[in-house]
C-alpha cells in the first residue's frame, strides 16, 4: 500500500511483561499513539495494530504477539500484506550494548544480539531497514541477559525510560516528517546530555519561555520547554504542576491523547499526586482501554505500599479489580497485601 510508514516496536505480549527492559519498544509505541489519539483494536497477521495519521502521514503502529524472538513472522506478514516498501519500515528495539538513556538511530545493521531484530532480518532476507535503537545497558554484575530484561525498570531508571520514550517519539516523528538522516543527526547520543546546547542559563530560559507561554497561551510548545528548563533546575515539583497545566490545555483542544501523556509524566515525576493517577485511570477508561485503566491503578497501589499505607494500596487494587476481576496480577497483589496488613 503506497505511502504508509509501519512503526514496529519490539516486545512481548501480557501483562507480566509491560514494563519490562525488553519491552520498550511498545513503550514508545504507546507513546505515540497517545499523542495522536491511535487505538490499537485491531489483530492481524500476529500483532496488534494501530493506524491513522502521525503529522499527515498514514502510519500502521504494530506490536507484534509473536513473543520477541519470533517477530520477524509478524513484520514479514505486516509488510507482505501492505505492500510497505523497506524504506518506510522503522523497528524499535532494547539494545543491551547501549547505556540507558542512549538512542541510536540506524538505516541498516546487524542483529546485535537482539533476537527480535535477529528474526525480523531472517524473514525478511534483508538488514537494509531502519531502526530505532533504546538503549537499556548492561547486567550488573553475573546476572544472565535473558533474566535482566525480563525485569522492570525501577526507581530513576523508571523515570528515565519515560523521558527516553518521550525522546524515542520525537525522534519517530522527525523520521516520518524529514527522513532518517535528519533524525540520526537530531537524535542519536545521550539524551540529557546531547541537547541542543542554550548560550543562556536555565534562569534565563526560564523567563523567556514563560514570556512565550504568555503571549501564545494555547499553544503547548512553550510549556514543554518551560518544564525543560525546570528539570534542569531541579525544581522537580515545579515541572510536575506544568505537565498538568499542559494536559488541562491540551484536554481543551479535544487532545485526550496527549493529555493522558502528559499526566503521566507528573505522575512519574511526583507519584504522590494521587488525584492525578485517578484522572489518568479515568481518562483510559473513557477511551474504552480498561488494561490502561487497571495498570495506572496497580502503580497506584505500589506507591501506597512503598509508603506503608497498606489500606490505601489494598482500596487502589480493588478499584482495579471492579474494571476487570479477573485481573491475575491484580489478584495476585491484592491477597500480597491482604497478608501484609494482617500481618
Amino acid at each position: 500500500m503506497a505511502n504508509l510508514s509501519l512503526i514496529v516496536g519490539l516486545g512481548n505480549p501480557g501483562k507480566q511483561y509491560e514494563n519490562n527492559r525488553h519491552n520498550v519498544g511498545w513503550m514508545v509505541l504507546d507513546e505515540l499513539a497517545g499523542r495522536h489519539n491511535l487505538q490499537f483494536d485491531k489483530n492481524e497477521k500476529k500483532a496488534m495494530t494501530a493506524t491513522g495519521l502521525i503529522g499527515g502521514k498514514r502510519v500502521l503502529l504494530a506490536k507484534p504477539q509473536t513473543y520477541m524472538n519470533l517477530s520477524g513472522e509478524a513484520v514479514r506478514g505486516l509488510v507482505d500484506f501492505y505492500k510497505v516498501d523497506l524504506e518506510q519500515v522503522l523497528i524499535i528495539s532494547d539494545d543491551l550494548d547501549i547505556p540507558l538513556g542512549t538512542l541510536r538511530l540506524r538505516q541498516s545493521g546487524s542483529a546485535g544480539g537482539q533476537g527480535g531484530l535477529k528474526s525480523i532480518i531472517q524473514h525478511l532476507g534483508t538488514n537494509a531497514f531502519n531502526r530505532v535503537r533504546f538503549g537499556i545497558g548492561r547486567p550488573p554484575g553475573r546476572m544472565q541477559a535473558k533474566d535482566y530484561v525480563l525485569q522492570d525498570f525501577k526507581g530513576d531508571d523508571a523515570i528515565l525510560v519515560r523521558e527516553v520514550a518521550d525522546k524515542a517519539a520525537d525522534a519517530v516523528e522527525t523520521w516520518l516528517k524529514d527522513g532518517i538522516d535528519v533524525a540520526m543527526t537530531q537524535y542519536n547520543g545521550d539524551v540529557q546530555k546531547n541537547q541542543p546546547q542554550s548560550q543562556t542559563s536555565p534562569e534565563e530560559d526560564l523567563t523567556l519561555y514563560l514570556r512565550a507561554h504568555e503571549l501564545s497561551p494555547n499553544d503547548p510548545g512553550p510549556i514543554d520547554k518551560i518544564v525543560g528548563a525546570l528539570k534542569r533546575m531541579g525544581r522537580i515539583d515545579e515541572a510536575a504542576d506544568w505537565h498538568l497545566k499542559a494536559a488541562a490545555l491540551l484536554d481543551k483542544q479535544g487532545k485526550p491523547g496527549r493529555a493522558i501523556s502528559q499526566r503521566e509524566k507528573a505522575a512519574s515525576l511526583r507519584p504522590d499526586l494521587i488525584d492525578v493517577h485517578h484522572q489518568i485511570a479515568a481518562a483510559f477508561l473513557e477511551q474504552g482501554n480498561a488494561k490502561k485503566a487497571v495498570q495506572r491503578l496497580l502503580i497506584l497501589s505500589s506507591h501506597f505500599e512503598k509508603q506503608g499505607q497498606f489500606d490505601e494500596a489494598i482500596k487502589a487494587v480493588e478499584e482495579a479489580l471492579a474494571i476487570n476481576p479477573q485481573h491475575p496480577k491484580a489478584q495476585a497483589i491484592y491477597e500480597q497485601l491482604q497478608e501484609r496488613a494482617a500481618g
